[in-house]
Protein backbone atom coordinates (compact mmCIF):
# COMPACT_ATOMS: atom_id res chain seq x y z
CA UNK A 1 0.00 0.00 0.00
CA UNK A 2 1.62 3.02 -0.85
CA UNK A 3 2.10 5.53 1.55
CA UNK A 4 -0.31 8.41 0.63
CA UNK A 5 -3.17 5.73 0.65
CA UNK A 6 -1.58 4.43 3.88
CA UNK A 7 -2.34 8.48 5.05
CA UNK A 8 -5.96 8.25 3.70
CA UNK A 9 -7.25 4.99 4.83
CA UNK A 10 -6.37 6.05 8.38
CA UNK A 11 -8.83 8.69 8.18
CA UNK A 12 -11.20 7.27 6.39
CA UNK A 13 -11.76 5.64 9.43
CA UNK A 14 -12.54 8.80 11.17
CA UNK A 15 -15.11 9.74 8.00
CA UNK A 16 -17.68 7.03 9.22
CA UNK A 17 -17.98 8.72 12.39
CA UNK A 18 -18.03 11.90 14.06
CA UNK A 19 -17.01 12.74 17.59
CA UNK A 20 -18.65 14.33 20.84
CA UNK A 21 -18.65 17.35 23.09
CA UNK A 22 -16.81 20.25 22.81
CA UNK A 23 -13.55 19.88 24.91
CA UNK A 24 -13.66 21.96 28.61
CA UNK A 25 -10.67 24.03 29.97
CA UNK A 26 -9.44 21.35 32.12
CA UNK A 27 -9.92 18.67 29.13
CA UNK A 28 -8.00 19.99 26.46
CA UNK A 29 -5.01 17.89 27.40
CA UNK A 30 -5.99 14.23 27.21
CA UNK A 31 -2.87 13.07 28.45
CA UNK A 32 0.69 12.86 28.56
CA UNK A 33 3.22 10.36 26.80
CA UNK A 34 6.73 11.42 28.12
CA UNK A 35 5.78 15.29 28.97
CA UNK A 36 4.10 15.62 25.77
CA UNK A 37 0.59 16.92 25.97
CA UNK A 38 -1.64 14.82 23.67
CA UNK A 39 -4.41 17.46 22.86
CA UNK A 40 -7.82 16.46 23.41
CA UNK A 41 -9.06 16.32 19.58
CA UNK A 42 -6.28 14.04 19.08
CA UNK A 43 -7.43 11.84 21.81
CA UNK A 44 -11.18 11.68 20.80
CA UNK A 45 -10.24 11.06 17.10
CA UNK A 46 -8.39 8.18 18.28
CA UNK A 47 -10.87 6.72 20.93
CA UNK A 48 -14.08 6.88 17.94
CA UNK A 49 -11.52 4.83 15.65
CA UNK A 50 -10.96 2.19 18.43
CA UNK A 51 -14.51 1.92 19.21
CA UNK A 52 -14.89 1.44 15.71
CA UNK A 53 -12.27 -1.51 15.52
CA UNK A 54 -14.09 -2.53 19.28
CA UNK A 55 -17.38 -2.83 17.11
CA UNK A 56 -16.50 -4.86 13.95
CA UNK A 57 -14.59 -7.35 16.49
CA UNK A 58 -17.65 -7.97 18.76
CA UNK A 59 -19.36 -8.20 15.41
CA UNK A 60 -16.93 -10.81 13.94
CA UNK A 61 -17.64 -12.50 16.90
CA UNK A 62 -21.03 -12.30 17.05
CA UNK A 63 -22.71 -12.08 13.30
CA UNK A 64 -26.34 -11.52 15.05
CA UNK A 65 -25.23 -8.10 17.34
CA UNK A 66 -27.29 -5.40 16.92
CA UNK A 67 -24.36 -2.69 16.28
CA UNK A 68 -26.73 0.43 17.36
CA UNK A 69 -27.54 -1.08 20.49
CA UNK A 70 -25.30 0.89 22.54
CA UNK A 71 -26.23 -0.76 25.41
CA UNK A 72 -25.69 -4.33 24.97
CA UNK A 73 -22.19 -3.34 23.48
CA UNK A 74 -21.13 -1.37 26.47
CA UNK A 75 -22.51 -4.47 28.43
CA UNK A 76 -20.25 -6.87 26.76
CA UNK A 77 -16.79 -7.93 27.69
CA UNK A 78 -13.59 -8.00 24.53
CA UNK A 79 -9.94 -9.81 25.37
CA UNK A 80 -11.22 -10.02 29.11
CA UNK A 81 -11.96 -6.60 29.34
CA UNK A 82 -15.43 -4.45 29.65
CA UNK A 83 -15.99 -2.44 26.56
CA UNK A 84 -15.07 0.86 27.48
CA UNK A 85 -12.02 -0.15 29.27
CA UNK A 86 -10.79 -1.69 26.06
CA UNK A 87 -11.48 1.22 23.80
CA UNK A 88 -9.78 3.64 26.10
CA UNK A 89 -6.62 1.40 26.79
CA UNK A 90 -6.62 1.11 23.06
CA UNK A 91 -7.09 4.66 22.31
CA UNK A 92 -4.27 5.17 24.67
CA UNK A 93 -2.12 2.91 22.72
CA UNK A 94 -2.60 5.03 19.56
CA UNK A 95 -2.00 8.58 21.23
CA UNK A 96 1.12 6.70 22.69
CA UNK A 97 2.38 6.43 19.04
CA UNK A 98 1.79 9.50 17.73
CA UNK A 99 3.36 11.56 20.38
CA UNK A 100 6.64 9.00 20.03
CA UNK A 101 6.49 9.69 16.45
CA UNK A 102 6.66 13.47 16.86
CA UNK A 103 9.25 13.32 19.33
CA UNK A 104 11.53 11.10 17.74
CA UNK A 105 11.04 13.15 14.44
CA UNK A 106 12.33 16.09 16.02
CA UNK A 107 14.69 14.05 17.47
CA UNK A 108 16.39 12.95 14.55
CA UNK A 109 16.29 16.52 12.86
CA UNK A 110 14.22 15.28 10.08
CA UNK A 111 11.34 17.33 7.36
CA UNK A 112 8.83 16.46 5.38
CA UNK A 113 9.63 17.60 1.61
CA UNK A 114 7.45 20.13 -0.08
CA UNK A 115 5.36 17.24 -1.95
CA UNK A 116 4.86 15.89 1.39
CA UNK A 117 3.41 19.44 2.43
CA UNK A 118 1.14 19.38 -0.86
CA UNK A 119 -0.71 16.18 0.28
CA UNK A 120 -1.35 16.89 3.94
CA UNK A 121 -2.81 19.91 2.25
CA UNK A 122 -4.93 17.85 -0.02
CA UNK A 123 -5.91 15.14 2.47
CA UNK A 124 -6.98 18.47 4.72
CA UNK A 125 -9.42 19.63 2.04
CA UNK A 126 -10.55 16.35 1.77
CA UNK A 127 -11.38 15.45 4.94
CA UNK A 128 -11.75 18.33 7.23
CA UNK A 129 -15.47 18.70 7.75
CA UNK A 130 -15.63 21.85 10.28
CA UNK A 131 -19.00 21.90 10.64
CA UNK A 132 -18.66 18.56 12.41
CA UNK A 133 -15.28 17.99 13.89
CA UNK A 134 -15.27 21.52 15.14
CA UNK A 135 -18.65 21.16 17.33
CA UNK A 136 -17.54 17.81 18.49
CA UNK A 137 -14.37 18.64 19.49
CA UNK A 138 -12.23 18.29 16.63
CA UNK A 139 -10.13 21.70 16.10
CA UNK A 140 -8.37 21.96 12.60
CA UNK A 141 -5.47 22.34 14.07
CA UNK A 142 -5.09 19.04 16.28
CA UNK A 143 -6.81 17.01 12.76
CA UNK A 144 -3.59 18.59 11.01
CA UNK A 145 -1.53 16.96 13.60
CA UNK A 146 -2.85 14.27 12.75
CA UNK A 147 -2.55 14.03 9.04
CA UNK A 148 1.01 15.28 9.22
CA UNK A 149 1.96 12.70 12.41
CA UNK A 150 1.02 9.96 9.58
CA UNK A 151 3.62 11.59 7.02
CA UNK A 152 6.06 11.96 9.83
CA UNK A 153 5.64 8.41 10.78
CA UNK A 154 6.88 7.59 6.86
CA UNK A 155 9.43 9.52 7.61
CA UNK A 156 11.02 7.77 10.03
CA UNK A 157 10.21 4.76 8.38
CA UNK A 158 12.56 5.49 5.52
CA UNK A 159 15.54 6.86 7.94
CA UNK A 160 15.87 3.61 9.41
CA UNK A 161 14.76 1.41 6.50
CA UNK A 162 14.86 3.22 3.75
CA UNK A 163 17.76 1.86 1.05
CA UNK A 164 20.72 2.77 2.43
CA UNK A 165 18.98 4.22 5.76
CA UNK A 166 20.45 3.51 9.01
CA UNK A 167 19.88 0.05 9.04
CA UNK A 168 21.44 -0.87 5.80
CA UNK A 169 18.79 -1.91 3.79
CA UNK A 170 19.74 -2.70 0.09
CA UNK A 171 17.42 -2.73 -3.15
CA UNK A 172 18.78 -6.35 -3.65
CA UNK A 173 17.57 -7.32 -0.65
CA UNK A 174 14.06 -5.88 -1.04
CA UNK A 175 14.24 -7.54 -4.99
CA UNK A 176 14.56 -10.84 -3.43
CA UNK A 177 11.84 -9.93 -0.53
CA UNK A 178 9.65 -9.52 -3.61
CA UNK A 179 10.38 -12.22 -5.91
CA UNK A 180 9.93 -14.83 -2.82
CA UNK A 181 6.66 -13.45 -1.91
CA UNK A 182 5.08 -13.16 -4.99
CA UNK A 183 3.54 -15.78 -7.61
CA UNK A 184 2.66 -14.59 -11.27
CA UNK A 185 0.22 -16.65 -12.31
CA UNK A 186 -2.48 -16.91 -15.31
CA UNK A 187 -5.58 -18.98 -14.37
CA UNK A 188 -9.42 -20.08 -15.69
CA UNK A 189 -11.87 -20.83 -13.58
CA UNK A 190 -14.00 -23.66 -15.15
CA UNK A 191 -17.39 -23.55 -12.65
CA UNK A 192 -19.23 -27.02 -11.67
CA UNK A 193 -22.12 -25.83 -11.28
CA UNK A 194 -25.17 -25.05 -13.57
CA UNK A 195 -27.01 -22.07 -14.87
CA UNK A 196 -29.22 -22.18 -11.65
CA UNK A 197 -25.98 -22.86 -9.25
CA UNK A 198 -26.40 -26.37 -8.55
CA UNK A 199 -23.87 -28.79 -8.48
CA UNK A 200 -23.67 -30.90 -11.62
CA UNK A 201 -24.15 -34.55 -12.16
CA UNK A 202 -21.43 -36.55 -13.08
CA UNK A 203 -22.17 -36.60 -16.90
CA UNK A 204 -21.88 -32.92 -16.95
CA UNK A 205 -19.10 -32.74 -14.67
CA UNK A 206 -17.24 -34.89 -16.56
CA UNK A 207 -17.91 -32.83 -19.71
CA UNK A 208 -16.09 -29.84 -17.91
CA UNK A 209 -13.33 -32.08 -17.23
CA UNK A 210 -13.06 -32.79 -20.91
CA UNK A 211 -13.21 -28.96 -21.59
CA UNK A 212 -10.46 -28.20 -19.07
CA UNK A 213 -8.27 -30.69 -20.76
CA UNK A 214 -8.72 -29.71 -24.38
CA UNK A 215 -7.63 -25.72 -22.73
CA UNK A 216 -4.83 -27.77 -21.24
CA UNK A 217 -3.41 -29.45 -24.44
CA UNK A 218 -4.03 -25.78 -26.22
CA UNK A 219 -1.60 -24.29 -23.45
CA UNK A 220 0.51 -27.26 -24.05
CA UNK A 221 0.78 -26.60 -28.32
CA UNK A 222 1.71 -22.46 -27.48
CA UNK A 223 3.93 -23.58 -25.61
CA UNK A 224 5.77 -26.22 -27.94
CA UNK A 225 5.10 -23.86 -30.92
CA UNK A 226 5.65 -20.37 -29.62
CA UNK A 227 7.40 -20.87 -26.24
CA UNK A 228 5.99 -18.55 -22.99
CA UNK A 229 4.66 -15.43 -25.19
CA UNK A 230 2.13 -17.85 -26.51
CA UNK A 231 1.43 -19.65 -23.77
CA UNK A 232 0.11 -15.83 -22.42
CA UNK A 233 -1.71 -15.21 -25.54
CA UNK A 234 -3.63 -18.98 -25.70
CA UNK A 235 -4.63 -18.29 -22.24
CA UNK A 236 -6.50 -14.84 -22.95
CA UNK A 237 -8.07 -17.01 -26.01
CA UNK A 238 -9.14 -19.61 -23.42
CA UNK A 239 -10.60 -17.00 -21.30
CA UNK A 240 -12.26 -14.97 -24.35
CA UNK A 241 -13.55 -18.89 -25.50
CA UNK A 242 -14.69 -19.86 -21.88
CA UNK A 243 -16.79 -16.44 -21.25
CA UNK A 244 -18.67 -17.43 -24.66
CA UNK A 245 -19.60 -20.52 -23.38
CA UNK A 246 -21.01 -19.86 -20.10
CA UNK A 247 -22.74 -17.29 -22.35
CA UNK A 248 -24.15 -19.78 -24.68
CA UNK A 249 -25.10 -22.20 -22.04
CA UNK A 250 -27.06 -19.41 -19.91
CA UNK A 251 -28.75 -17.49 -23.05
CA UNK A 252 -29.77 -21.47 -24.04
CA UNK A 253 -30.99 -22.18 -20.10
CA UNK A 254 -33.11 -19.01 -20.58
CA UNK A 255 -34.28 -19.79 -24.23
CA UNK A 256 -32.79 -16.89 -25.81
CA UNK A 257 -32.33 -17.74 -29.54
CA UNK A 258 -31.86 -15.83 -32.90
CA UNK A 259 -30.56 -11.96 -32.29
CA UNK A 260 -30.73 -11.62 -28.47
CA UNK A 261 -28.47 -14.87 -28.62
CA UNK A 262 -24.64 -14.19 -27.87
CA UNK A 263 -22.89 -12.37 -30.96
CA UNK A 264 -19.64 -13.02 -29.91
CA UNK A 265 -17.75 -15.58 -32.29
CA UNK A 266 -15.72 -18.27 -30.22
CA UNK A 267 -11.92 -18.45 -31.01
CA UNK A 268 -11.23 -22.15 -31.44
CA UNK A 269 -8.20 -22.01 -33.46
CA UNK A 270 -4.75 -22.95 -31.10
CA UNK A 271 -1.74 -20.92 -31.42
CA UNK A 272 -0.40 -24.04 -32.91
CA UNK A 273 -2.41 -24.03 -35.85
CA UNK A 274 -1.76 -20.28 -35.98
CA UNK A 275 1.71 -20.17 -36.58
CA UNK A 276 1.18 -22.92 -39.36
CA UNK A 277 -1.40 -20.39 -41.33
CA UNK A 278 1.18 -17.14 -40.37
CA UNK A 279 3.59 -19.63 -42.11
CA UNK A 280 1.49 -20.38 -45.20
CA UNK A 281 0.22 -17.13 -45.29
CA UNK A 282 3.28 -15.54 -45.87
CA UNK A 283 4.56 -17.75 -48.51
CA UNK A 284 1.16 -17.39 -50.94
CA UNK A 285 1.86 -13.68 -50.01
CA UNK A 286 5.34 -13.35 -51.33
CA UNK A 287 3.89 -15.46 -55.21
CA UNK A 288 1.51 -12.50 -54.96
CA UNK A 289 3.62 -9.65 -54.83
CA UNK A 290 6.32 -11.15 -57.43
CA UNK A 291 3.15 -11.85 -59.52
CA UNK A 292 1.60 -8.84 -58.88
CA UNK A 293 5.10 -6.95 -59.80
CA UNK A 294 5.34 -9.15 -63.23
CA UNK A 295 1.68 -7.84 -64.31
CA UNK A 296 2.41 -4.34 -63.76
CA UNK A 297 5.28 -4.12 -65.47
CA UNK A 298 3.22 -4.96 -68.78
CA UNK A 299 0.49 -3.12 -68.09
CA UNK A 300 2.96 0.43 -67.64
CA UNK A 301 3.60 0.42 -71.31
CA UNK A 302 0.11 0.55 -72.32
CA UNK A 303 -1.05 3.01 -69.37
CA UNK A 304 1.64 4.96 -71.05
CA UNK A 305 0.23 5.34 -74.20
CA UNK A 306 -3.38 5.65 -73.31
CA UNK A 307 -2.68 8.19 -71.32
CA UNK A 308 -0.95 10.14 -73.37
CA UNK A 309 -4.06 10.04 -76.16
CA UNK A 310 -6.70 11.00 -73.14
CA UNK A 311 -4.18 14.18 -72.36
CA UNK A 312 -4.42 15.08 -76.10
CA UNK A 313 -8.01 14.92 -75.84
CA UNK A 314 -8.94 16.78 -73.00
CA UNK A 315 -6.76 19.64 -74.21
CA UNK A 316 -8.43 19.97 -77.26
CA UNK A 317 -12.08 20.01 -74.70
CA UNK A 318 -14.10 23.37 -74.33
CA UNK A 319 -13.57 25.91 -71.43
CA UNK A 320 -16.79 26.07 -69.18
CA UNK A 321 -18.29 29.05 -68.79
CA UNK A 322 -18.01 31.47 -65.84
CA UNK A 323 -21.60 31.08 -64.65
CA UNK A 324 -20.39 27.22 -64.87
CA UNK A 325 -17.56 27.78 -62.87
CA UNK A 326 -19.34 29.43 -60.12
CA UNK A 327 -21.70 26.65 -60.13
CA UNK A 328 -18.89 23.76 -60.08
CA UNK A 329 -17.30 26.04 -57.19
CA UNK A 330 -20.72 26.18 -55.13
CA UNK A 331 -21.00 22.50 -55.73
CA UNK A 332 -17.30 20.85 -54.53
CA UNK A 333 -17.66 23.74 -52.12
CA UNK A 334 -21.07 21.62 -50.58
CA UNK A 335 -19.23 18.10 -51.40
CA UNK A 336 -16.25 19.13 -49.38
CA UNK A 337 -18.44 19.85 -46.52
CA UNK A 338 -20.14 16.87 -46.72
CA UNK A 339 -17.15 14.79 -47.01
CA UNK A 340 -15.49 16.90 -44.16
CA UNK A 341 -18.34 15.67 -41.75
CA UNK A 342 -18.05 12.18 -43.03
CA UNK A 343 -14.53 12.13 -42.40
CA UNK A 344 -14.67 13.27 -38.64
CA UNK A 345 -17.79 10.66 -37.88
CA UNK A 346 -15.41 8.36 -39.24
CA UNK A 347 -12.66 9.51 -37.44
CA UNK A 348 -14.41 9.39 -34.39
CA UNK A 349 -15.19 6.07 -34.70
CA UNK A 350 -11.50 5.24 -35.52
CA UNK A 351 -11.15 6.67 -32.38
CA UNK A 352 -13.35 4.94 -30.53
CA UNK A 353 -12.28 1.18 -32.19
CA UNK A 354 -8.76 2.26 -31.33
CA UNK A 355 -9.84 3.21 -27.56
CA UNK A 356 -11.58 -0.45 -27.67
CA UNK A 357 -8.42 -2.36 -29.23
CA UNK A 358 -6.23 -0.54 -26.71
CA UNK A 359 -8.30 -1.51 -23.87
CA UNK A 360 -8.63 -5.13 -25.03
CA UNK A 361 -4.96 -5.68 -25.64
CA UNK A 362 -3.58 -4.66 -22.24
CA UNK A 363 -0.58 -6.46 -21.59
CA UNK A 364 -0.74 -8.92 -18.47
CA UNK A 365 -4.30 -7.60 -17.98
CA UNK A 366 -5.49 -11.44 -17.12
CA UNK A 367 -2.86 -11.79 -14.97
CA UNK A 368 -2.34 -12.00 -11.41
CA UNK A 369 0.48 -11.28 -8.58
CA UNK A 370 -1.13 -13.35 -5.41
CA UNK A 371 0.88 -12.94 -2.37
CA UNK A 372 2.51 -15.89 -1.02
CA UNK A 373 0.37 -16.48 2.59
CA UNK A 374 2.62 -16.71 6.14
CA UNK A 375 0.48 -18.94 7.95
CA UNK A 376 2.04 -17.82 10.82
CA UNK A 377 1.09 -14.14 10.66
CA UNK A 378 -2.62 -15.32 11.47
CA UNK A 379 -4.25 -16.01 14.96
CA UNK A 380 -7.47 -17.53 12.81
CA UNK A 381 -6.64 -19.75 9.95
CA UNK A 382 -10.42 -18.80 8.32
CA UNK A 383 -8.89 -15.07 8.21
CA UNK A 384 -6.91 -16.25 5.04
CA UNK A 385 -7.92 -15.29 1.97
CA UNK A 386 -6.61 -17.87 -0.61
CA UNK A 387 -6.10 -16.49 -4.68
CA UNK A 388 -7.55 -18.19 -6.48
CA UNK A 389 -8.77 -21.10 -3.84
CA UNK A 390 -6.28 -23.05 -1.29
CA UNK A 391 -6.00 -26.02 -3.37
CA UNK A 392 -5.08 -23.67 -6.20
CA UNK A 393 -3.03 -21.66 -4.63
CA UNK A 394 -0.98 -24.64 -3.39
CA UNK A 395 -0.52 -25.89 -6.40
CA UNK A 396 1.13 -22.88 -7.75
CA UNK A 397 3.45 -22.58 -4.98
CA UNK A 398 4.80 -25.64 -5.51
CA UNK A 399 5.11 -25.17 -9.36
CA UNK A 400 8.84 -24.44 -10.07
CA UNK A 401 10.96 -22.76 -12.46
CA UNK A 402 11.08 -25.26 -14.58
CA UNK A 403 7.67 -25.81 -15.40
CA UNK A 404 7.44 -22.39 -15.25
CA UNK A 405 4.33 -21.40 -18.70
CA UNK A 406 3.22 -25.06 -18.94
CA UNK A 407 -0.45 -25.75 -17.99
CA UNK A 408 -1.87 -27.45 -14.78
CA UNK A 409 -5.58 -28.58 -13.74
CA UNK A 410 -6.50 -28.24 -10.60
CA UNK A 411 -9.92 -30.08 -9.71
CA UNK A 412 -12.35 -28.78 -6.56
CA UNK A 413 -15.69 -29.87 -5.22
CA UNK A 414 -17.33 -26.52 -7.01
CA UNK A 415 -14.79 -25.47 -9.87
CA UNK A 416 -12.02 -26.39 -11.28
CA UNK A 417 -9.02 -24.29 -12.69
CA UNK A 418 -6.36 -24.61 -16.20
CA UNK A 419 -3.34 -22.77 -13.91
CA UNK A 420 0.02 -21.18 -15.30
CA UNK A 421 2.82 -19.82 -13.11
CA UNK A 422 5.50 -17.33 -15.05
CA UNK A 423 8.73 -15.46 -13.86
CA UNK A 424 8.11 -12.63 -12.17
CA UNK A 425 11.16 -11.01 -12.62
CA UNK A 426 10.56 -10.66 -16.62
CA UNK A 427 7.41 -7.85 -14.93
CA UNK A 428 9.86 -5.84 -12.75
CA UNK A 429 10.91 -3.47 -14.95
CA UNK A 430 10.56 0.32 -13.94
CA UNK A 431 7.63 0.54 -15.92
CA UNK A 432 5.53 -2.01 -14.43
CA UNK A 433 5.68 -3.57 -11.38
CA UNK A 434 9.41 -2.38 -10.48
CA UNK A 435 8.33 1.33 -10.58
CA UNK A 436 9.36 3.54 -7.36
CA UNK A 437 6.48 3.37 -5.73
CA UNK A 438 6.36 -0.87 -6.66
CA UNK A 439 9.43 -1.10 -4.76
CA UNK A 440 8.55 1.20 -1.96
CA UNK A 441 5.57 -0.95 -0.84
CA UNK A 442 7.63 -3.78 -1.36
CA UNK A 443 10.14 -2.56 1.35
CA UNK A 444 7.15 -1.09 3.32
CA UNK A 445 6.00 -4.74 3.37
CA UNK A 446 8.82 -6.16 4.29
CA UNK A 447 9.78 -4.40 6.68
CA UNK A 448 7.16 -2.77 8.34
CA UNK A 449 6.63 -5.71 11.30
CA UNK A 450 10.37 -4.76 12.05
CA UNK A 451 9.32 -0.86 11.96
CA UNK A 452 6.31 -2.08 14.54
CA UNK A 453 8.75 -3.80 17.26
CA UNK A 454 11.05 -0.43 17.07
CA UNK A 455 8.03 2.00 17.78
CA UNK A 456 7.01 -0.95 20.70
CA UNK A 457 10.80 0.14 21.85
CA UNK A 458 9.65 3.31 22.41
CA UNK A 459 6.02 3.59 23.30
CA UNK A 460 6.61 0.77 25.84
CA UNK A 461 8.96 2.31 28.35
CA UNK A 462 7.63 5.78 27.81
CA UNK A 463 6.17 8.17 31.16
CA UNK A 464 2.13 7.70 30.23
CA UNK A 465 -0.19 9.97 32.51
CA UNK A 466 -4.52 9.88 31.84
CA UNK A 467 -6.01 13.09 32.64
CA UNK A 468 -8.93 11.54 33.89
CA UNK A 469 -11.44 14.16 33.42
CA UNK A 470 -10.76 13.99 29.92
CA UNK A 471 -11.26 10.36 29.38
CA UNK A 472 -14.68 10.34 31.85
CA UNK A 473 -15.72 13.41 29.69
CA UNK A 474 -15.26 11.69 26.30
CA UNK A 475 -17.32 8.35 26.62
CA UNK A 476 -16.78 6.57 23.53
CA UNK A 477 -20.64 5.73 24.15
CA UNK A 478 -21.41 9.60 23.67
CA UNK A 479 -19.85 9.63 20.58
CA UNK A 480 -22.94 11.33 17.71
CA UNK A 481 -22.44 8.72 14.75
CA UNK A 482 -25.27 10.76 12.97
Amino acid sequence: MSLLKRAAAMLTAFAAAAACTACGTNTRTALTVNGYEVPAGVYIYFANTAYSDAVNQLKAENEELDTEDKNAIKAMMLEGKDVTTWIQDKATEMCADFAVTEQKFDELGLTLDPTDESNIDMMMSYYWSPDTMEKNGISEDSFRKIVRSSYKSDAIFEYYYGIGGENGVTEDEITDYYIENNIRAQYVRISLKDSEGNLMKSDDKAKMKKLAEEYQERVEDAYDNGGMEAVMTEMDYIQEDYNYYVTSVSEEAAGVTGDEAATTTPRVTTTAETVAEAADEAEATEETVEATEETAEGETEETAEGETAEAEETSEAAEPSDEETDETVEETTEAAAENTEEEDVLADEDDLLSDETATETVPFQNESIITVVNEEDYDNPDDIYWNPSQKAYNKLLEIGEADYGKPFIVEEDEEMYLLVRYDIRERMTEDDLWSESGMANANYTMHHPDYEDLLDTWTEPATITRNAAAYNRYDPFKFDFT
